[in-house]
Formats: C-alpha cells, structure tokens, sequence
C-alpha cells in the first residue's frame, strides 16, 4: 500500500511539472547599497505626493502553489483596489523612513504630533509613485504523502515595480521620472501577510529610490545653485482659491449680521534674537502717486510657494522682499515674480508667524524698492493697495481707498490698520501705500459678509513700523 501512495505522488509530481509555467515569474531584486549624500550639497526638501495603482481590478497578480516542490497553479491572486492591497498612509510613512534614514531631507514626519501639514509646506520637490507591476507568488508547503498529507507551511514572496515622478513645486514642472523594483519572500501566507509582503517589496523600491544616482542629483544641490524658473504662465498659474498659501485669512463661519475676523496664531518671539538689518534710505515721494504710478508698482511683487500665491514689495534694491508669514509658510524657497513677469527664485531669511511677517531675499540688484512711510496714516487719509488678487495674472493691480480705523488684537495686542481698500485672496502680503506711493503697511486679513466670498470694505493692514520691527529691519538713515 505505502508503494502504491509513493507512486500515486511522483506521478501527481510529475504531471504538476508542465502546469509550472501557470505560475507567475516573481521578479527578484536587490536592495542597492545606498549612495553617499554630497558633503557639499544642500539636501532639497521633499514630500511624498500620491500613490496610484496602474494595476487594474481583477487583474491576475500571482498564485497560490500547492506541493512538496511548490510546483502548479493552486488558485490565482488577483488585485483589489483600496487598503485590502496597499495604503497611501503606510507607504508615505515608508517613504519618510527610508529615505530619512538615507540622508535625504523628507518633510513631513509621521512622528510629530503636532504641525506636521506645516513642516510639509517647506518642501520643494514632491515624489509621487505609480505602481506598474505586482506578482506574487503563495507557497503551500505539503509532506512527500500530497494524497493523505496536511499543508505544513505557507511561504509569500511578491515583488513590485514602481514609476516615480518628481516635481519642483517652485519650477513647476517634472524633473524626473524613474523606475525601481522591490522584493521580498518569506512571512505568512495570511491575507494580513500577503498585505505585508507587498508594502515590504515596496519599501525595497522606495529603497532603490534613494540609492538611485538621478534621484540623488534631484534632491541634493549646489549650496549656491539656483532654479530656473519659468516665466509666468498667462493662463493664471496658481490660484487664490479657498485654501491657498495666498488666501487672505476669512473667517465665514459666522451664521449672523456680525463681522468676526479670523483670530493670529500665537508663537514666542525668536525674532528678538536676530541681529538688525540695516535698509538703505529710499527717497520718499512728495508728488500724487499719479505722477510715478509704474515706479510704485513695479516695487509690487507676487510670491508663490507651490501651493498658492501672495503678494509682496520689494523695501531694499539690493532684492529684500517683504511678505507675510502667511503666504511663504514654512517653506525655504519660493518662486518671485516681479512687475516685468520676470520670475526669480527667493530665499526665506526671517519669518514672524504671529506678526504674520516674513522678508524675502532674491538674488540681483537695482532692484525698484518702495520709499517707507515713517509717520503713521491717519483716519480718511487717502490709501492704494497694490497686488495680485485671487489670479497670478492679475498682479499689479491698484485698489483706492481711505483709512476707517486703528484696530487692536485682542490675543495679541497687535494694532492693525483698517481701511475699505478693496483686496482679496492674492492681495496677501502686498504693499499699502499713501497717496504719493510710500510704503505705510502690509496686507493681511479681510472681512467678509456671511454667506458671501466678496470683500466687505473692512480689510485690516499691518503698519509697517511694526513690520520691519518685528523682523529687525531698520533704515539706515545717514
């Protein structure tokens, strides 16, 4: 009888030996040694962007095997959609892990508790994965008996192959696309370890990114490199829609007749600490703004960081740039456009979140700044404010009004200037001058009536005294 068992297996064996190629070829793949960061090279900040699958539902991914020699097709694996395979959440964190531990500067900590949307905004370069191929392979282990014997092991490999796309938030364009591959064999076979195998073939490949030289040359450059930035695109570019950096702060939760401003963060004051930067005295203008309206607003500039766009004014022609903290956030680097379209890459120096402050540096000189005002405004004096409202293609444009009122923060204690000037979503960060074109404040915040997306006419500006105090900016008069 055990003669008659042992030869029923062979020929099972032997007729499973044709089905073999049913099976799916599971792509073997090494983790690259990873590369070196530059000594010299400053380490762009990048984000993990989306994750999509290229593989479509249904599609045959693998097989479960059965036998001694885990040879033959058992029953296929096919590919679902959603979290039964593959989440975003987990692979982003994979992404943050991996290439941290590789040198590279990855924003966005899953670790922090607290302002981790805000650690994101500084990213310049962000990474996104489409998966293109996934074969995986189950293993029923079975004893020499497969007739009369149990399953005694189950074994998974799977592998995956993956396009990454890299984008420059401030160049707005692509300037990478490239491929890796991950595997991994061994776990369980369980529908929980079949999920694992995957996102460890996938943290293979995200591997294989880091150690990818194209990658590398990407995410690390030149201390003294500069981006090339496109000039502006006439279609509008980035818009000041709901929930851009450049959106002046609104507060449109309020159900009755009353007006309510959004409230100003709080954050200690690191700005004391910063040594004074010394403007070099512009002449202020003594004539109506009429007479020299193009030199006012080409000192009016837009400033966009990927996400948005604001508006700012150049105080210094050596390319010092003032804004709000609210339009560059965290970021490093934004992209400036000035009044003749063209676009320049800025360096965030200072930034003053509860003053919603922060100066620019653009590389250049002889750049058009505006004169400061050095005496307050008063109530019905006349004011201009200048900027880029809800589209970037609208940049440089005047607004006429009068100064209502002196307002104070309550939190804060912060004055602010209101006046009916008209601004909107864009206008952020730009300049209110009086009426011969001085520089007397900053756009900041906006009312809005209830149920509109309109401006009222009550629209808050920071005086410009306490702007360049908060920065530790003061003119260097002779």
């Amino acid at each position: 009888m055990a003669s008659i068992r042992l030869w029923i297996t062979l020929w099972i064996g032997l007729c499973v030996l044709p089905l073999a190629g049913c099976g799916v070829n599971v792509r073997k793949t090494e983790i690259a040694e990873p590369l070196t960061p530059p000594a010299e090279a400053r380490a762009v900040p990048i984000r993990f962007g989306e994750l999509q699958a290229k593989v479509r539902r249904g599609d045959r991914i693998g097989g479960y095997v059965i036998g001694f020699t885990c040879l033959g097709p058992f029953d296929p694996i096919t590919w679902t959609t959603g979290r039964e395979m593959m989440d975003r959440g987990d692979v982003a964190d994979m992404f943050h892990e991996e290439l941290n531990a590789a040198g590279y500067d990855v924003t966005g900590n899953p670790g922090r508790l607290f302002e981790r949307e805000e650690d994101e905004e500084r990213a310049e370069l962000v990474v996104s994965a489409q998966v293109t191929d996934v074969k995986m392979n189950v293993c029923r282990k079975m004893g020499w008996w497969l007739i009369e014997s149990d399953v005694i092991g189950e074994e998974v490999e799977a592998s995956v192959k993956v396009d990454w796309t890299v984008y420059s938030r401030l160049e707005r364009r692509m300037v990478l696309r490239t491929s890796t591959r991950g595997y991994t064999d061994g776990g369980s076979a369980t529908e929980d370890g079949k999920i694992l195998a995957i996102e460890q073939a996938m943290a293979g490949a995200i591997a294989n990114l880091a150690a990818d030289p194209d990658f590398r040359a990407a995410a690390f450059a030149a201390r003294d490199a500069d981006l090339s930035v496109p000039a502006l695109e006439r279609s509008g570019g980035i818009g000041g829609g709901a929930g851009s950096a450049g959106r002046l702060p609104v507060d449109n939760s309020v159900q009755d007749a009353r007006l309510k401003p959004m409230p100003t963060a709080l954050l200690v004051d690191d700005a004391a600490k910063l040594q004074s930067v010394r403007l070099p005295p512009v002449a202020a203008f003594t004539t109506p703004i009429q007479d020299h309206v193009e030199r006012v607003t080409g000192a009016a500039v837009l400033v966009a960081n990927g996400s948005g766009h604001g508006s700012g004014v150049l105080v210094g022609n050596d390319g010092l740039v003032l804004t709000n903290y609210h339009v560059v956030g965290n970021a490093e680097r934004v992209r400036v456009v000035l009044d003749d379209g063209t676009a320049l890459t800025g360096v965030v120096e200072r930034r003053h979140k509860v003053r919603d402050v922060a100066l620019v540096r653009i590389e250049g000189a002889r750049f058009p700044a505006l004169p400061i005002r050095t005496t307050p405004l008063t109530v019905s004096e006349e004011v201009y404010a200048i900027g880029a409202p809800i589209q970037e293609r609208l940049r440089g444009t005047v607004t006429r009004g009068i100064v209502s009122a002196f307002r104070r923060d309550r939190l804060t204690g912060l004055e602010t200037i209101q006046a009916d000037v008209s601004i909107q979503g864009g206008n952020s960060g730009g300049p209110l001058v009086d009426a011969q074109g001085n520089l007397a404040g900053l756009a900041v915040a906006g009312y809005v009536v209830p149920g509109s997306t309109g401006s009222a006419g009550l629209n808050l500006f920071i005086p410009i005294a306490d702007a360049l105090d908060r920065l530790r900016l003061e003119i260097a008069y002779r």
